[in-house]
């Protein structure tokens, strides 16, 4: 999806329900698989308008919140402006230029993002780096579609297979990597019919 999309699509954002569930049924994934300390740091890849990890910010030390879309942040920072969500580091770069110290992460967690990065295996590379040793990565994603998720806007994926992305991941060096079903994203398509699309959640730690 271009930037153009995003910006057009970010005032909205928050007030689809839809979008809504899917972001409560993943955190409740993230915290079934993470124990979040007062001393974690964790990135939030691909943030959006912080409807996931801004539920967390009060239980770490630090989160940070990294997208590309300015539209997207500026509904965050509004958020942050109206409400203490504790240490909250707002990140408007790709990874590699977020100046994130390496092997200094407990936890990355990103959801519906992995899609839209064009040099994914880079960016699972990096992310390992970040991590600490012991350190787990966890991801929401689309299983594989026809293309119609995203309508006449064309991404690098649509969608995974499982197995296919646990081994871009355990290329990037993780050591164990695990995978499963987690239910279905209700969306409709460019011509307003509502279709299913199936969702997974994808755990590897380094």
């Amino acid at each position: 999806m271009s930037q153009n999309e995003f910006t057009m699509k970010a005032k909205e954002w928050d007030s689809n329900p839809e979008r809504r569930r899917i972001a409560d049924e993943f955190a409740a994934a993230v915290e079934k698989t993470v124990d979040f300390t007062a001393d974690s740091k964790v990135l939030d890849f691909g943030c959006g308008t912080g409807m996931v990890g801004l539920r967390f910010g009060k239980s770490v030390k630090t989160l940070y919140a990294l997208d590309t879309s300015d539209a997207m942040l500026g509904m965050l920072r509004a958020k942050l402006s109206d409400e203490d969500f504790g240490n909250v580091q707002v990140l408007a770069v790709p990874l590699h230029e977020a100046g994130i110290p390496e092997n200094s992460l407990d936890v990355i967690f990103t959801s519906m993002a992995m899609h839209h990065v064009e040099d994914l295996p880079e960016v699972l590379m990096l992310m390992g780096r970040l991590l600490k040793s012991g350190g787990k990565l966890v991801v929401g994603e689309l299983l594989p579609e026809d293309g119609s998720f995203h309508g006449d806007n064309v991404v690098p994926y649509n969608g995974f297979k499982p197995d296919d992305l646990a081994t871009m991941v355990e290329k990037a060096g993780f050591s164990t990597v695990s995978h499963h079903e987690h239910g279905i994203y209700n969306k409709p398509d460019k011509e307003g019919v509502v279709r299913q699309y199936g969702t997974f959640v994808l755990v590897g730690e380094k």
